[in-house]
């Protein structure tokens, strides 16, 4: 333990990062109830099927990378409503908003839980309190263990 911070600071602060998850998961899990799977997919990979035909487009002077960059996300996201009319047809929108819950919360949990926190808590002080957060350190592990090439990004306590 830091001797600047005493345990009861402690105790509260970790108890105020828990929430903080908590209330960031249910919110990201509501937006991905709402947009769904397929809306999720097609707004990424909108952007970067873009960026990449905007940039081998042979003729990029003037405005040309822009109106190839548009055209192509306006086509990629005509695309995607396409599915979507295809998949409220069939009556599988209840599927697809489920799999969009549980696909955000997922990017959301290994990117908060390996990018988020631990940028947060850098110094001796901060990492005191993320290393006695338990909801942290559960989840970051069951992280670890899913996908084991993340822990080489999450900063390691300094002694």
């Amino acid at each position: 333990m830091h001797p600047c911070i005493g345990a009861s600071e402690i105790g509260d602060f970790t108890v105020l990062i828990d929430i903080l998850f908590i209330i960031s998961i249910l919110i990201i899990a509501w937006f991905g109830w709402k947009a769904g799977l397929v809306r999720s997919f097609f707004a990424v990979a909108a952007g970067f099927v873009a960026l990449w035909a905007a940039s081998h487009y042979p003729y990029q002077e003037g405005i040309n990378f822009y109106i190839i960059f548009a055209v192509t996300v306006l086509v990629i996201f005509i695309v995607g409503a396409f599915i979507l009319r295809i998949l409220e047809f069939f009556y599988l929108r209840f599927i697809d908003r489920i799999l969009g819950l549980a696909l955000n919360v997922a990017v959301w949990v290994i990117v908060s839980v390996n990018i988020i926190i631990p940028t947060v808590f850098q110094n001796h002080a901060q990492q005191d309190i993320a290393q006695n957060n338990k909801f942290y350190n559960t989840i970051s592990n069951k992280v670890h263990k899913i996908t084991p090439m993340f822990k080489d990004y999450v900063i390691e306590k300094q002694q």
